[in-house]
C-alpha cells in the first residue's frame, strides 16, 4: 500500500509501509508519554499516602524551626529586662502634688521613704509591704514648687538619704514660673563623648545660675537613651551610672526610640503617665503622653510605632490634647526628624521605615494647625535647627521660600495661640555621638555635627534655647518671645487650605 505526503503544491512523494509502521510507532510513544506526564501531575496535584507522610513532616519540622526561633527570640527579650545591680534612685511622673521615686538594690528588702522639707524632718512616710528589689514608691498630698528631701530605708536601715537627696514639685499649672531643661539627644552610647557633653551642660549651668531657682527643673531625651538592644543592663550603663547624680533630684522624662523598641524594658524601668496624671488628656498608653509645667505644656509622641496612618489613635489624641490645652507654650518631642539632612535623611521614603515622613505629612500639619512653638527630635546624630516653618509636608524639591515664615535667631509670635504661624524643628541628636550628612535642607537654618545637648528656658513671655558644645560654648542660639503687638497672620493660615 502506498501513501502520498505534499510538500508542496505540486511536489508529491511516496512512502513505503515501513515508514507508515513507523509514525504509528511514534504515535504510540506519545500517547505513552502524555500518559506517564498526566501521571505524574495527578500524582503531585493529588498525593498517595507517602507525599502526605512527607508533607506532614516537611510542615512539621518548618513549625518546630519557627516556635524554636520564637522561644529564643522572647527568651532574649526577657533577659533583656532582668538588671541585678545597685541602681540609685531616680525621679519620675513629677507633678504639683507628687511625685514616684524608683531605685534597686542588690538584696531583696521592705522598704520605707521619709520625705520632708529639711533633711531631719518628716512630714509623708510610705512603706512597700513585702520585700523586693525593684522599688517604685509615690508619694502624694505634696505642695507645689516646693523642695523636699528623701530617706530610703531597707529593712528599718537608711539606705540613702541626706542633703542632697531632694526634688523639687511641679509650680501650679499656667503659673509664671521659670522653668530651665535640659534636653539629651541620642544619649545612650556609654562613653567619653556623653560624659564630656554632661561636663560641658554642668560647667555652662555654674557659670549661668539663676537667681533663687535650682539649677535644672526637668530632663528629657528625645529617645534612644540605651544602645543596642534596649536592654536593662544597657540602661544602666548608657543612662543611669552616667547621670545618677542629676536624676536622683530632677524628673526625668524619656521618648520613645526606635532602640527602645527592640527591648521590652523601657515601660519596666520609667513610670510615664497614661492617665492624664501629669495634665493634659490621657492617652491609655505610655507610648505617648502629656506633661504640664507652669505655663508649658509638653508632648511625647512616638514616632517608631504610631502615625501610620491618618485615622492612627496617636494621631487622634494629639489633636484631643491640643485642643485642650490652654498653655502658653507648647512643646513637642518625638525621636525621628520631619526634616533632617544629617545621619538619616528624611527626603528618603526608605530611610527608618518610613518614619520620618510620617511625621512630616501626618503630624506636622495636626502641630501647626494647633499653634504649636517648638519641636524637638534625634535619631539623625547631628544638631539641625529650622527657620520658623509653616506649611511644608513634602520632599526637599517642592520646598517653596513662602514656608519660611520668618528667619530668625530672634522669632516672634502673637501672644494668642493660634494656627499656622510657624513652628521652629531642632534635630537633636548628638549628645553621644556626632555623624556628618550633607546638611542641605532648605528648611534649615543651621545644621552641624558637633557633640552637644540643649538648655531651654522657658521665662514668661520668652523661650530661649540653646546648643552647648562639650566645652561649654554655645554653638546656636535662638528665642521665640510671645508679643502683644505681633498680629495673627491670616494668610499664613489660608496658604495651608
Amino acid at each position: 500500500m502506498l501513501f502520498y505526503k505534499q510538500h508542496g503544491l505540486n511536489d508529491l512523494m511516496y512512502i513505503t509501509t515501513q515508514d507508515v509502521d513507523g509514525y504509528f510507532h511514534r504515535k504510540n510513544n506519545d500517547k505513552q508519554m502524555k500518559y506517564k506526564v498526566w501521571g505524574k501531575a495527578k500524582s503531585v496535584l493529588k498525593p498517595d499516602k507517602k507525599h502526605h507522610a512527607s508533607l506532614a513532616a516537611l510542615l512539621f519540622i518548618a513549625g518546630l524551626l519557627l516556635t524554636i526561633a520564637l522561644v529564643i527570640r522572647l527568651t532574649m527579650l526577657y533577659l533583656g529586662t532582668v538588671y541585678t545591680g545597685v541602681r540609685e534612685p531616680y525621679i519620675q511622673l513629677l507633678t504639683t502634688n507628687s511625685v514616684i521615686i524608683r531605685w534597686q538594690a542588690e538584696d531583696a528588702a521592705k522598704v520605707r521613704v521619709e520625705a520632708g522639707k529639711t533633711p531631719a524632718h518628716t512630714e509623708i512616710i510610705v512603706e512597700e509591704p513585702r520585700a523586693k528589689l525593684s522599688h517604685e514608691i509615690q508619694l502624694n498630698n505634696l505642695r507645689p514648687a516646693t523642695r523636699y528631701y528623701y530617706r530610703l530605708y531597707h529593712d528599718n536601715k537608711l539606705f540613702r538619704g541626706g542633703a542632697e537627696y531632694w526634688f523639687e514639685t511641679a509650680p501650679e499649672v499656667a503659673s509664671v514660673s521659670p522653668v530651665r531643661i535640659w534636653l539629651m539627644g541620642d544619649p545612650g552610647r556609654p562613653g567619653t563623648a556623653i560624659r564630656s557633653v554632661q561636663a560641658g551642660m554642668t560647667e555652662w549651668l555654674s557659670s549661668h545660675p539663676r537667681s533663687g531657682q535650682s539649677d535644672l527643673n526637668l530632663i528629657v531625651s528625645t529617645g534612644d537613651s540605651a544602645y543596642y538592644s534596649g536592654t536593662n543592663e544597657e540602661y544602666q550603663r548608657g543612662l543611669f551610672d552616667i547621670h545618677q547624680q542629676l536624676f536622683k533630684n530632677v524628673a526625668f522624662w524619656p521618648v520613645y526610640g526606635n532602640h527602645e523598641a527592640k527591648g521590652w524594658s523601657f515601660f519596666n524601668i520609667f513610670s510615664l503617665p497614661k492617665n492624664a496624671e501629669a495634665g493634659g488628656v490621657a492617652s491609655a498608653t505610655e507610648h505617648y503622653y502629656s506633661v504640664d509645667y507652669g505655663s508649658l505644656h509638653m508632648v511625647f509622641l512616638d514616632s517608631n510605632d504610631g502615625g501610620f496612618s491618618a485615622n492612627d489613635s496617636m494621631i487622634s489624641w494629639l489633636k484631643k490634647d491640643l485642643q485642650t490645652t490652654r498653655q502658653k507654650w507648647l512643646v513637642v518631642f518625638m525621636h525621628h526628624p520631619p526634616y533632617s539632612r544629617g545621619h538619616h535623611n528624611s527626603n528618603d521614603p526608605k530611610d527608618s521605615g518610613n518614619r520620618m515622613f510620617n511625621m512630616r505629612m501626618r503630624v506636622n500639619p495636626v502641630l501647626e494647625k494647633a499653634g504649636v512653638d517648638l519641636v524637638i527630635s534625634g535619631h539623625s546624630h547631628s544638631y539641625e535647627r529650622s527657620y520658623l516653618l509653616n506649611c511644608h509636608y513634602g520632599v526637599i524639591s517642592a520646598f517653596e521660600p513662602q514656608s519660611i515664615v520668618q528667619k530668625g535667631p530672634v522669632f516672634t509670635k502673637p501672644a494668642v495661640r493660634a494656627a499656622n504661624q510657624g513652628v521652629i524643628y531642632t534635630v537633636l541628636g548628638s549628645s553621644a555621638k556626632a555623624v556628618k550628612g550633607r546638611f542641605d535642607h532648605p528648611a534649615m537654618a543651621v545644621s552641624k555635627a558637633i557633640l552637644g545637648s540643649m538648655i531651654l528656658d522657658i521665662d514668661d513671655d520668652k523661650l530661649v534655647a540653646r546648643f552647648i558644645d562639650t566645652n561649654a560654648q554655645v554653638l546656636d542660639r535662638f528665642e521665640i518671645i510671645k508679643s502683644e503687638a505681633a498680629t495673627i497672620n491670616t494668610r499664613l493660615q489660608q496658604v495651608c487650605q
